[in-house]
């Protein structure tokens, strides 16, 4: 497993027999989404780390737009986008299955829907959004209310039963990023737990499981990275 970024002017690194590989950036929640889908199906892989300021000539080969994550399957199958990517590991390994037929549909209609809650976190990282933060939060507080309502619905621990499903796995890295956010805005984070017990019961258990411990994104280093990325400058992805 490679931890340094690869930058220009790098030469791309040899396949290993027998893994499938992803090509990642240690903060980008899209890629930490496979790297926990990933370390769930238990599937041999290797990561190569990728510099996003400075991208490797070699590596849009892979993938055109030089974007992560890009996951190469252990017979050579390119595959690129997070969504697309998780729904092609769910299909090519299938255990544990991730997706319950009895709400598969509704689990992809409410990954639609939280793509505005991602929309909405980027634009704020980003420096997009303009607004105070207690009025980002505001807006996306009322889109997890489904979500919250959701968790009541199915009365269980997890989207996905009594274990973590796709939903909760492509749900976890915004969630985990939110902690970013007061440091990022230099403003205290104003949630009201009271209004989703569901929700913040999901996010405690969650926590315990080793897949996610073992590939958390600290919220320090993320805030130092945009920071770093907001500046415009040279950014050390490896010093972080």
């Amino acid at each position: 497993m490679s931890s340094l970024h690869l930058t220009t002017g790098s030469e791309k690194p040899a396949t290993i027999d027998g893994q499938a590989r992803l090509y990642s950036m240690k903060f980008c929640p899209f890629a930490q989404r496979i790297r926990l889908l990933l370390a769930v199906k238990k599937i041999p892989y290797d990561i190569v780390n990728i510099n996003l300021k400075k991208k490797p000539e070699w590596y849009f080969k892979i993938h055109s737009e030089g974007k992560v994550p890009a996951f190469v399957d252990v017979d050579g199958t390119v595959v690129v986008d997070s969504m697309i990517i998780a729904n092609y590991i769910e299909e090519k390994y299938p255990k544990p299955a991730l997706y319950h037929e009895t709400t598969k549909s509704r689990d992809l209609e409410l990954l639609t829907k939280y793509g505005m809650i991602i929309s909405i976190l980027s634009n704020c990282i980003h420096g997009n959004d303009k607004r105070p933060l207690d009025e980002v939060i505001s807006e996306i507080t009322s889109y997890m209310v489904e979500f919250e309502d959701e968790l009541a619905t199915r009365g269980t621990t997890f989207y996905g039963g009594n274990e973590p499903g796709m939903l909760d796995i492509l749900m976890w890295p915004w969630i985990e990023r939110a902690k970013a956010l007061p440091l990022i805005y230099k403003t205290p984070l104003n949630f009201e737990k009271e209004k989703f017990p569901h929700i913040v019961n999901w996010k405690d258990e969650m926590k315990k499981l080793p897949f996610i411990e073992n590939n958390a994104c600290s919220p320090e280093k993320f805030a130092k990275l945009i920071e770093l990325m907001r500046g415009g400058g040279e950014v050390d992805f490896d010093n972080i």
